[in-house]
């Protein structure tokens, strides 16, 4: 009962602070729509044909969803002349892992069907998302990377959460308090998202929940992992970024040092968001123009 109480003001609380962060913003004119992605709500803003996005948006698989991503996918659209179709998966604890991942999946083959009978036909096509959703977007890729090889041109990993957080990592212990993410909430957001599949006596976990401590399939698209020096998930960020370079991907990781989690996406365009937007863009630019080349 406590716990159902504390989604629901989580959830408010959580479309309150990201609607306050973009509140009076002008942003360009973008075309948004609703689809179903197979069986997965989605939104779409259609900013231009330069690429397509799949986002997965943030929130401790808990308490994100269109809404409180809304005004930073128009951002992404607008700033990258591309059409983002953002994923309204399913979120714990009504449904728990492996529900968030089988949705987005799911939701991914149907659409890299879908640009075959569009105007965006011949466009790279990229994963991307932030936190728990840069969680989701790593699992895509590496799915993908096995059952359709070269589709993906590249996966955009916002200071993603891929390892349980325990043991604690240096980071988690450093950004414990004090910060919009502290510790104690992410060992609630992955009570929530994992249900009654908790950490085994032998720490082992399925992939499909943390990708950095399994094995990567061969085939991975190019990455861009952007971190935040004041983030709990810091140093996992960092370490899987090594991870897909030392396993031979493309892979861009950049550190905004004095930055908290949720910079990005949940505080309005800050300078250093600016900056980040920016780095994107030309990433996915030198990423289009390397799969156009092929």
């Amino acid at each position: 009962m406590f716990n159902s109480l504390k989604v629901r003001v989580f959830r408010w609380f959580y479309r309150f602070m990201n609607r306050r962060a973009w509140k009076g913003v002008e942003l360009a004119a973008v075309e948004v729509g609703e689809l179903t992605a197979g069986t997965v709500p989605a939104r779409t803003y259609a900013a231009g044909d330069a690429a397509l996005v799949i986002y997965i948006h943030g929130g401790g698989w808990t308490i994100g969803d269109l809404e409180t991503h809304d005004y930073f996918c128009r951002k992404l659209a607008i700033d990258t002349g591309s059409t983002v179709v953002a994923l309204d998966y399913r979120l714990g604890p009504e449904y728990p892992f492996p529900a968030a991942p089988e949705d987005c999946l799911a939701a991914t083959r149907w659409l890299l069907e879908l640009p075959r009978f569009t105007a965006l036909a011949n466009a790279p096509v990229f994963v991307a998302g932030d936190s728990a959703g840069g969680n989701l977007a790593a699992v895509v890729a590496n799915a993908m990377a096995l059952e359709q090889p070269g589709r993906l041109s590249g996966q955009l990993l916002i200071y993603p959460a891929v390892r349980h957080c325990t043991p604690p990592t240096a980071s988690m212990v450093e950004n414990a308090k004090g910060h919009v993410l502290t510790y104690a909430l992410m060992v609630w957001f992955w009570m929530n998202y994992l249900g009654e599949k908790r950490r085994t006596a032998d720490g082992d976990i399925d992939p499909l929940a943390t990708p950095l401590l399994h094995p990567l399939p061969e085939g991975l698209p190019a990455a861009l992992v952007i971190t935040a020096g004041l983030d709990p998930l810091r140093d996992e960020g960092a370490e899987y970024a090594q991870k897909l370079s030392d396993h031979g991907v493309d892979t861009v990781h950049e550190l905004f040092v004095a930055e908290e989690h949720g910079f990005l996406c949940s505080e309005g365009p800050t300078e250093a968001h600016q900056q980040a937007m920016a780095l994107i863009r030309g990433w996915m630019q030198s990423q289009a123009a390397r799969a156009r080349s092929h």
